[in-house]
């Protein structure tokens, strides 16, 4: 297994009297494979409405989107493409946040790909719900990053000709 390596130019010492927000690490970006040019299918992008809490701590939606893009390596489509081939394998998940509108695939056929970009690309921890052990017997719900996202700022579907829609 290879090494990760914090994106950081100092060490970050975790003391139970210091609070730190893991969310906030990000890690060297060329540790890992994520393709230079990457496709995008109609479909394969989910959505989920920002919340926040207001003053009432009450969960209250913004009205941003984070998108889920799901990519795969642009030269590897068109190599199976190309040789008739139908497998493309598993796509690369990538997750843009506070959007205001969500992609439109106007005049995209079934089953096309679409080039993308994406701007500000960074892997950083992902908070998951897991069950913890409290006592024998008893288990509770707790927030832990205990996995890895890649996230961008912004993101470029290329459609017709050179021109490509920013969002």
């Amino acid at each position: 297994m290879t090494k990760l390596i914090l994106k950081s130019s100092k060490l970050i010492a975790l003391n139970d009297s210091e609070k730190i927000d893991m969310g906030e690490l990000a890690f060297d970006l060329s540790q890992f494979k994520i393709p230079s040019a990457m496709v995008i299918q109609k479909d394969d992008f989910s959505t989920r409405v920002e919340r926040e809490k207001n003053l009432n701590d009450e969960w209250v939606e913004t009205g941003k989107y984070s998108v889920t893009f799901r990519v795969y390596d642009r030269p590897f489509i068109e190599m199976v493409l190309g040789n008739g081939g139908t497998e493309i394998g598993s796509p690369i998940s990538i997750v843009v946040e506070g959007q205001d509108s969500l992609p439109i695939f106007d005049g995209v056929e079934d089953g096309e790909f679409v080039p993308i970009t994406f701007t500000g690309l960074a892997v950083k921890p992902k908070r998951v719900q897991k069950k913890v052990f409290i006592s024998p017997g008893k288990m509770a719900d707790s927030w832990q990053y205990a996995e890895i996202k890649v996230v961008a700022s912004s993101y470029s579907l290329g459609v017709v000709g050179n021109e490509a829609k920013t969002k």
